[in-house]
């Protein structure tokens, strides 16, 4: 029998977390939604102006593996890795760049410290993962990549720029739960990003709120246009861009 609907919050297990990507990794409408197959060239436009990508890169909760592609194209002298802790999603990235000289394959993470030796990585990703993480990981994952990052490496984090969960919160209308529709589990910003990452060893080397699109192909475009909204409204800066040195 289901249980009666009861509205609540939705507490956040593994479990649940691991239901709701199992569907969205499955779900085929929204492939053309990640964020790093929109603007992951973009990522590394901006970071490639700050810090020269080369040496040895993990991206460090690939997905779908859309980063790695765009480091392929762009950056082929960099040594690629690639980590996940969904088996499917390890199992397709590593099928579809196995072919790439420069592509060393994607690892499942089944508990921390993971396989990986330490002080090995130049760079570190962790795009559009650090939201996600529950109280459970957070500590640990910096940790991480702490460890495996050589000393004098860099680790990326990008993340929403000071996001207002509620504003995109869904309720489930069967039995009452409300979350935010993309499981973010905080909002991040300039200040409380810092004072996080500081207490694991890195220095900020660059932390600004921007339009991420300024770095793509058609960044003049973008940026002109908040150029002129500027006189109307305040250009919305959605993305946080944090680049830490170990």
């Amino acid at each position: 029998m289901n249980k009666e609907y009861s509205p609540h919050m939705l507490e956040w297990t593994d479990e649940k977390v691991s239901r709701f990507w199992n569907f969205r990794n499955n779900y085929k409408p929204y492939d053309d939604t990640w964020f790093t197959l929109q603007a992951g060239d973009a990522v590394l436009k901006l970071v490639n102006k700050k810090h020269r990508l080369n040496g040895k890169v993990l991206d460090y909760g690939t997905g779908k593996g859309y980063l790695i592609a765009h480091l392929l194209k762009n950056y082929p002298l960099t040594e690629l890795y690639a980590c996940d802790f969904t088996d499917s999603l390890v199992k397709e990235v590593d099928q579809k760049y196995n072919t790439q000289n420069n592509f060393k394959g994607c690892t499942l993470l089944t508990d921390l410290p993971s396989a990986y030796p330490t002080d090995f990585f130049d760079v570190v990703f962790l795009v559009e993962t650090i939201e996600h993480l529950t109280d459970n990981y957070l500590h640990g994952t910096l940790t991480e990549i702490d460890r495996i990052l050589k000393p004098g490496g860099i680790v990326v984090i990008t993340t929403p720029n000071a996001e207002v969960l509620e504003k995109t919160f869904v309720h489930c209308a069967d039995c009452g739960a409300s979350f935010h529709h993309m499981q973010h589990i905080r909002s991040w910003n300039i200040h409380n990003l810092t004072d996080l990452t500081t207490k694991f060893n890195f220095s900020t080397f660059f932390c600004e709120a921007v339009n991420i699109q300024w770095y793509s192909k058609k960044g003049l475009f973008y940026y002109a246009a908040d150029q002129v909204r500027k006189f109307f409204t305040k250009p919305s800066k959605a993305n946080l861009v944090y680049i830490g040195k170990k």
